[in-house]
């Protein structure tokens, strides 16, 4: 029989085994083309295409471990 402290303590198990939340930032970096050179830009166009934004992940920093005192 399920009772409501083991229920607690199941989504609390579940929780920690899911990974870390992820953060996504966007960066503007160097546009490429297929053989890795950098695009330039067009000035007949209002928009610059020698520069794009890229997503990133950005991981959650782990908790240090502290280190118990000898005696």
């Amino acid at each position: 029989m399920g009772s409501v402290r083991d229920k607690i303590i199941e989504q609390i198990r579940a929780a920690k085994r899911a990974p870390a939340e992820e953060i996504v930032d966007v960066v503007k970096v160097r546009a490429r083309d297929e053989k890795g050179g950098f695009i330039g830009d067009d000035p007949s166009t209002p928009e610059n295409e020698a520069w794009v934004e890229k997503p990133v992940k950005v991981k959650k920093a782990s908790a240090k471990k502290r280190n118990k005192a000898s005696k």
